[in-house]
């Protein structure tokens, strides 16, 4: 037998109030969205709307997120895919820790957006790189202690914009935290694929100075230290015997 109890009504009411301001934050997370993206607003840390309902939503926060998340989720495999980046939005606003919300805005803008705008002939398609982009580094004024968002960034730049130059910058700050030794490696790459092969080849001799207890990362060092060696000096740039 069900008893209703004034505790269980606490929690039917709490339930009620909690979807009632994601529906809200939602709707606020697509009006600002939009904002930025025509340029009707500068962009700032706090988004309109941010502090009241972080002061309101309170301790439903954690709820919020894990009901977006999975909101989220049965979007990505419907198809839904521009009506997903609101909803990241209000996920960052709501915890601007939560790495994965910006890393998977930015990275869904830049490829997925771009690729379906690419493949329908819809106009300003390179808009959706640029967003994704912004949304990173706004991630990054909110997270610069960690490598994730600065690799990540930087993988934007080197991969889908082939700006190489900005690529390295950004992969050398995540290297300036803890970090995994292939961002290390790709800095390397990068110069290598700028054409640069001296830079390319000054990076490959740093890369033997870290993660010396690593043989994977050793190895492949010395294999691509090898090669540049050999293609400076075929270049005349540098003599057989020069370390």
């Amino acid at each position: 037998m069900f008893f209703y109890t004034p505790r269980i009504h606490k929690y039917i009411i709490s339930g009620i109030i909690a979807g009632l301001f994601i529906v809200i934050l939602v709707l606020q997370a697509s009006i600002n969205y939009s904002r930025v993206t025509e340029d009707l607003v500068e962009s700032m840390i706090i988004m309109p709307g941010e502090f009241v309902t972080n002061f309101v939503i309170g301790g439903f926060r954690g709820i919020a997120v894990d009901l977006l998340w999975l909101r989220i989720d049965e979007m990505w495999h419907t198809g839904k895919w521009f009506d997903i980046i609101p909803l990241l939005r209000a996920i960052t606003w709501m915890q601007p820790h939560f790495l994965e919300a910006w890393e998977l805005g930015a990275w869904h803008l830049a490829y997925n957006c771009y690729a379906y705008a690419e493949s329908a002939g819809l106009p300003n398609k390179e808009k959706y790189i640029d967003e994704g982009v912004k949304f990173m580094k706004e991630g990054l004024a909110r997270n610069r202690n960690v490598y994730d968002l600065w690799f990540n960034l930087g993988w934007i730049y080197y991969h889908k914009l082939k700006n190489y130059d900005e690529g390295i910058k950004y992969f050398r700050a995540a290297t300036r935290v803890k970090h995994p030794s292939y961002i290390d490696r790709l800095i390397a790459h990068a110069y290598r694929k700028k054409g640069d092969i001296e830079s390319e080849y000054k990076e490959w001799q740093r890369c033997l100075t870290v993660f010396t207890d690593d043989k994977y990362h050793i190895d492949i060092v010395k294999t691509h230290l090898e090669k540049a060696k050999e293609k400076l000096i075929a270049a005349g740039k540098l003599g057989v015997n020069d370390k």
